[in-house]
């Protein structure tokens, strides 16, 4: 059974796939200012970043452009930059090397967090690990696999993340 995609997502799912995100940084800065203002400060710099870039590289030719997608992110990258043809974008070939930088934004606190609580133990640095790895695992696999990609049109058109993580191969 087909399901049904959203030509605009609904605000609620929006607002829970942001917070998801917005959780991880928050609690990535916080557990990289254990290192330092300065380190808490290029944390939340590597955040910006990966969001430009998702914008920039992904989103520019999504059939999501100029609407509301599951992250909100359609029509914040239509204020931003211009739209780009989508032509080759379902099929452009990606790699896990490629989403590594994802990854980062959960490993690299959690990597601070486990050395953190090796030195000195702290409640409240246990719990906003064990946290960090709930949201980057398992509530970020359902946001997307029950919310986000499950209503989601590009990936009915063709989406390179849905294709590796599928493990189909460009048709």
């Amino acid at each position: 059974m087909e399901t049904a995609c959203f030509e605009n997502y609904p605000w609620w799912m929006v607002l829970i796939c942001n917070t998801l995100s917005l959780a991880i940084y928050a609690i990535g800065i916080f557990l990289m200012a254990g290192l330092g203002i300065v380190w808490a400060v290029l944390y939340a710099a590597y955040c910006l970043w990966m969001e430009w870039r998702v914008l920039s590289g992904s989103c520019r030719s999504c059939y999501y452009y100029g609407k509301r997608c599951a992250f909100g992110k359609g029509r914040l990258c239509a204020l931003i930059f211009a739209k780009q043809e989508a032509q080759g974008f379902s099929t452009k070939p990606i790699s896990w090397l490629d989403i590594v930088p994802d990854f980062m934004v959960t490993l690299i606190p959690l990597g601070v967090g486990i050395a953190t609580l090796i030195r000195r133990f702290s409640w409240l640095v246990l719990a906003l690990v064990i946290a960090l790895a709930a949201l980057g695992s398992v509530c970020t696999g359902l946001v997307r696999g029950q919310l986000a990609c499950k209503y989601c049109r590009q990936r009915e058109l063709g989406c390179p993340a849905e294709r590796l993580f599928s493990k189909k191969q460009p048709t």
